[in-house]
């Protein structure tokens, strides 16, 4: 498919994924999210593909929702429309968040707003020195949307997410690691060869057991204790009994590793 709003290059086993409205800063708009939804179905049954980089094309990562998109939304839009479009942006991230590949954000510049929660939706975050993080939503008499207030309490804690979402302040990529936010920062030219890294990591490993554990993970909030538990064993009855299990531990061995 030929994409207006993202690029997308493959390399081996790794997509990298380009916001691409450089002119707008990468402001999400209607038509990102079609194309990203479209894109994520794909990539879900994409066996090729071991690990998904994102990031934006030129020099910010994504600057949110398309502030002139958000000005027809609110002088020509009615409620049931706006919470229809809400709900399509946020079943988007939560895709995803769900794909079984390891994802990474690759912050070049800018995060803002919408921007911040694609990147929360990732597995990790790296950041260029230069990236700027923000949730401007109150300032314009909004709330950070679209799973954003779930997932940054989840990672940063209560007092530090309370600290970005209700100041409305910007942070350093440096401010953004010390609050947990931030795996690791890099020179903007280093970033991606850094995220390709993180990258190709994976591809030396189970994809079945990095998607079995992706998904324990990211599923431990809303099961209880047992269930996660259950769930946790089934998936290691599964593992321990693959081939490539047991292939894995073979090498291991003759390798002196263990």
């Amino acid at each position: 498919m030929t994409y207006k709003t993202l690029r997308v290059e493959k390399s081996d086993a790794i997509t990298t994924l380009y916001l691409n409205r450089p002119s707008q800063r990468n402001a999400l708009n209607s038509e990102m999210i079609d194309e990203l939804r479209v894109l994520i179905e794909a990539l879900r049954s994409d066996e090729s593909t071991r690990a998904i980089i994102v990031t934006g094309a030129g020099k910010a990562f994504s600057v949110g929702a398309d502030v002139e998109m958000l000005k027809r939304i609110g002088e020509v839009s009615t409620p049931d429309a706006t919470r229809a479009e809400i709900v399509k942006w946020r079943e988007t991230f939560d895709a995803f968040e769900q794909l079984p590949q390891i994802t990474i954000a690759a912050i070049n510049g800018l995060a803002y707003g919408g921007g911040v929660v694609l990147a929360l939706a990732c597995d990790f975050r790296l950041a260029s020195t230069r990236a700027i993080f923000g949730l401007p939503e109150i300032k314009l008499g909004m709330v950070l949307a679209l799973g954003g207030t779930q997932r940054l309490t989840r990672l940063i804690g209560v007092s530090a997410a309370k600290e970005l979402i209700l100041r409305g302040r910007n942070v350093t990529a440096y401010d953004a690691q010390r609050m947990g936010l931030v795996h690791r920062i890099a020179e903007p030219n280093a970033l991606l060869s850094l995220a390709r890294g993180w990258a190709e990591r994976a591809l030396g490993y189970s994809s079945r057991a990095l998607a079995l554990a992706k998904d324990l993970i990211n599923r431990s909030f809303d099961r209880d204790a047992r269930a996660s538990a259950d769930a946790e064993t089934e998936a290691q009855v599964e593992l321990l009994h693959s081939p490539d299990f047991l292939a894995r531990l073979k090498a291991v061995r003759e390798n002196g590793e263990i």
